[in-house]
């Protein structure tokens, strides 16, 4: 307790510390303080030195701290680690939530020097110590401090790291995303990386639910209807967003001392062997009880006897009261209804076993699963590749229902992880010709959804169904050569079960299209309608007496025709691409490219329509208005609609940009090749003709030289000279 001296100026304190925080006197009392520790809170249930750390007043933590007698010489109630407020929290608790308090933390230390230890393992209602609450809040110094105080070891387990519901330190500071302190924690404290919580999930296995760590991010949701058509017709795909390096270092620490997926595979081997012992035991009992057997097998059978008469009275019964089924029954068998009804039962069985997949997914708990498998499911390549470079025997590995890692890619839609295992030199042709355990192959599964996949990907039919056909392409393409089985259980192949799955899909897609192309179609008719008005009522008028346009002469007159000419032009042949759309059978196939590459087109000359319409516009006006002073006003004036309606688009404007950047980006690439070809064919001619010159040359000049000096061509020997014959 403080002594009577300190009693003034704690009221000092106390009073100016309400004055500065006009909300305390509502929350606090208005007793006389005589302690530092004394509870001023009525709702908190918090001391003074409680209140002062919550709003950051550093100042008079210090002085209050000051005040504090030695602990060691108090009662143990009134010492300081028993002063709790409502949360459990003790002074050190508030103060380990900051880095900044870190002198006040190792001020409040000192003053319990020699009883230290309870102060630093005291727990709060939630079972955190100090030391947890730096790492919940991520506190790097804080939690080097209070480890160093509290002695701790790198060799575990340790008790004072984890809370009652077992989240350990390293747990928390991968939920707050403080990759940092997670960093030290795992490589000092290893054993940590292994530990589950209550949950049975370790480190590895929260951080591979945790996507939008690694940057991705969610689809954005204004992204326009122009910019999905160039994305459908274009080969480039952004690469995901780089994770930060320290983020990249705790995956490779906590991928190389992770086992836990040695672990579930230890489990499920353990269960086999106990399947089969269980097995070889009943067998012996079986063989050792045989007369206890016999009795229970004829006990068996007067139950079947019994239950066969009660199924034949049955029988007679309903032969006897439903005469009214037995006639609906031998019509259906005149009208043959029974095919149709068989299948109405299949379309009904795949759609149930669907349902039924994923409700028996939903039941698995993540920590059931290996973190190879949760980072497949949540997108994360980082941890997906350093599990492979590090484990690559995990590629074989299946979960619960058989899956294993390809398949659930493809289940979930995730391209980049499929690319990325088929791609790697440990890939083997059995993980491209495994299948579940309802026989699903590679190809199933992308006739495969999920309830929650509509939902995450908010795009109109036809993209998505692209999306969908580009991606069984893909999944065809890369394990083709590897189908050993290409009907499953339920008797379906992978294209009648993906057009099964696609059916509602493919109809909304075709609505959507049909749609889109009509609009875009009336809107060509009238930009036509235009334009073939406008180039009988020209600007300025014509002759009465010859027919010919007054203006002609001007230059911005055949600015005015051309543009006319083109806007018609690129109008009518907008309307006949959509016409083509529109009298389509639509496929299911044609969605892949052929319909989307026809709506392009369709609506690059509709567009180029409208742009050339807005500078016949503008030359109309410069015609009409060449007369005024100010001619450069008017030529502004005259084309400002056309950069107002590319700029005001933004999908317009992005879309052309990026396809202008492609364009522009593969013709220079294309020239540079061509350049190098052309240099390297006209350097080969260059030389050929070099060479062939070189010898016309010494055939045509140094031969007669030769013969000149008397030096003429010698016979081959063996051979008779003229003269000697």
């Amino acid at each position: 307790m403080a002594d009577s001296k300190q009693k003034c100026p704690i009221e000092v304190l106390y009073q100016n510390f309400r004055i500065k925080h006009k909300y305390l006197p509502k929350v606090s009392g208005d007793q006389p303080l005589k302690d530092p520790l004394q509870r001023i809170s009525k709702s908190y249930n918090s001391t003074f030195l409680h209140m002062a750390i919550r709003l950051k007043d550093k100042d008079l933590v210090n002085q209050l701290l000051d005040m504090l007698p030695n602990q060691e010489s108090l009662p143990v109630p009134v010492r300081v680690w028993n002063r709790k407020n409502n949360e459990g929290n003790t002074i050190l608790h508030e103060l380990a939530a900051s880095d900044s308090w870190k002198e006040s933390a190792s001020k409040l230390v000192d003053k319990c020097k020699g009883t230290d230890q309870e102060l630093l393992n005291a727990r709060n209602e939630l079972g955190e110590t100090p030391i947890f609450c730096a790492a919940r809040h991520g506190q790097t110094e804080m939690f080097e401090f209070l480890a160093g105080k509290m002695m701790l070891i790198a060799v575990g387990p340790e008790d004072r790291m984890r809370r009652k519901d077992g989240t350990t330190v390293l747990h928390i500071s991968i939920f707050t995303e403080s990759f940092k302190l997670a960093h030290l924690i795992a490589d000092r404290y290893k054993y940590l990386i292994v530990e589950r919580d209550n949950d049975s999930m370790t480190a590895l296995q929260y951080l591979a639910c945790n996507p939008t760590a690694f940057g991705r991010k969610k689809t954005k949701m204004g992204q326009g209807f122009m910019e999905d058509l160039m994305k459908s017709t274009s080969l480039t795909e952004k690469l995901h967003a780089r994770c930060p390096l320290i983020l990249e270092e705790l995956v490779k620490l906590l991928v190389k001392e992770d086992t836990t997926w040695y672990a579930s595979k230890n489990e499920e081997l353990d269960i086999e062997l106990s399947q089969t012992k269980k097995g070889i035991d009943s067998k012996e009992n079986k063989s050792k009880t045989s007369p206890q057997r016999n009795e229970q097998k004829s006990e068996e059978l007067k139950i079947e006897l019994s239950q066969m008469k009660k199924g034949i009275n049955s029988q007679e019964n309903e032969s006897k009261t439903s005469p009214e089924r037995n006639e609906q029954k031998s019509k259906e068998k005149e009208l043959n209804i029974e095919p149709s009804s068989k299948q109405n039962i299949g379309q009904e069985s795949v759609q149930n076993s669907l349902g039924k997949d994923e409700q028996d997914f939903d039941k698995y708990k993540k920590g059931d699963e290996s973190p190879l498998f949760l980072a497949t499911i949540s997108n994360i390549p980082q941890i997906v590749e350093e599990i492979l470079i590090h484990h690559p025997e995990t590629l074989e590995h299946t979960n619960r229902e058989g899956k294993n890692i390809l398949q659930l890619a493809i289940l979930y839609r995730h391209k980049e992880i499929f690319d990325m295992v088929v791609n790697s030199n440990v890939l083997t042709s059995n993980l491209l010709s495994a299948t579940d355990d309802k026989g699903n192959s590679l190809l199933h599964m992308v006739g495969q959804k999920r309830k929650s996949q509509a939902s995450e990907r908010m795009q109109c039919p036809a993209f998505q169904l692209q999306t969908e056909l580009l991606f069984f392409q893909n999944v065809k393409s890369a394990s083709g050569m590897h189908l050993t089985k290409p009907l499953n259980n339920q008797n379906k192949t992978a294209e009648e079960l993906f057009a099964t799955t696609n059916e509602k899909l493919h109809g909304e897609a075709k609505e959507w299209l049909m749609h889109t192309t009509e609009n875009c179609t009336i809107l060509s008719v009238f930009i036509a309608t235009v334009a073939f008005a406008a180039a009988y009522t020209v600007p300025g008028g014509s002759d009465g007496s010859t027919g010919i346009p007054i203006l002609h002469s001007k230059p911005f007159f055949l600015v005015f025709v051309l543009a006319d000419v083109f806007s018609l032009t690129l109008a009518l042949t907008s309307m006949g691409i959509f016409l083509s759309i529109l009298t389509s059978s639509f496929p299911l196939q044609h969605f892949e490219t052929y319909l989307f590459e026809k709506l392009k087109q369709g609506m690059i000359c509709m567009i180029a329509s409208v742009t050339m319409m807005a500078v016949a516009f503008g030359a109309t006006i410069i015609l009409l208005m060449t007369h005024h002073r100010q001619k450069a006003v008017w030529y502004v004036i005259a084309f400002l609609p056309v950069p107002i309606f590319f700029v005001s688009y933004s999908p317009l404007r992005s879309a052309f940009l990026r396809r202008f950047t492609e364009s522009s980006t593969n013709f220079v690439r294309k020239f540079r090749e061509g350049l190098v070809w052309t240099v390297l064919i006209f350097l080969i001619i260059l030389v050929t003709l070099i060479y062939i010159v070189y010898k016309a040359c010494e055939c045509i000049i140094c031969m007669p030289v030769g013969w000149i000096r008397g030096n003429k061509p010698q016979p081959h020997v063996g051979t008779q000279s003229t003269d000697e014959v």
